[in-house]
């Protein structure tokens, strides 16, 4: 055995200490931090003008960021707002929604599980781009590194309507289309969620 091999062997082991001390010795959250979050949303259902489609009829998911500020009031609640970055695929629908979110720890034993609910609103719109209202509710645990460093999981439900999608009418006979206004769609999903904290 050289000694390049040796020394990164050691190298290696000491690395893996520092990590394992790292882990041991956890601080306390902060009162105030910053959650960025990525969610994978796996469309269940949708609903859109008086038809409802499933998984069967097309592929139903999403990508989103969230990025929230919150500040725990007391030590098992905390309050804040968010801004997020939402795509959901098929047929293609990008939404920025603004939110609140609220958490609670309810069981002393767990005392990083949470339960969690969002509620807000996407604010901009455009041909590209929709309005409507989100929701979000479900559980989640973090894991704290540091005082100011963490991973944050989810695991939940999001309600999420799609206004102003432009929709046309088609005559069967003379396959002529008709526009016929705004219309709304809203998308059922499971929520899967990872994420850092600041």
């Amino acid at each position: 055995m050289n000694n390049k091999t040796t020394i990164k062997r050691y190298y290696l082991l000491a690395m893996l200490l520092l990590f394992c001390t790292t882990a041991s010795v956890i601080k306390a959250q902060s009162k105030f931090h910053i959650v960025l979050d990525y969610h994978y949303n796996l469309g269940l259902n949708e609903r859109y003008w008086n038809t409802t489609f499933n998984r069967s009829n097309y592929k139903m998911h999403g990508n989103s960021f969230h990025l929230t500020a919150l500040y725990d009031i007391p030590k098992k609640m905390a309050v804040g707002i968010g801004i997020g970055a939402d795509r959901y695929e098929e047929p293609g629908y990008n939404t920025f929604p603004i939110y609140g979110t609220f958490r609670y720890k309810p069981i002393s034993k767990i005392p990083n599980g949470y339960i969690f609910t969002n509620l807000g609103y996407g604010i901009f719109k455009n041909e590209s781009i929709n309005p409507g209202w989100m929701w979000d509710v479900g559980i989640g645990y973090t894991k704290m590194f540091r005082k100011h460093f963490g991973l944050n999981f989810q695991l939940g439900y999001n309600l999420k309507e799609f206004s102003g999608i432009p929709s046309y009418k088609v005559n069967n006979e003379t396959w002529e289309t008709t526009y016929i206004g705004e219309k709304s769609s809203i998308r059922h999903s499971l929520s899967f969620g990872v994420g850092l904290v600041f």
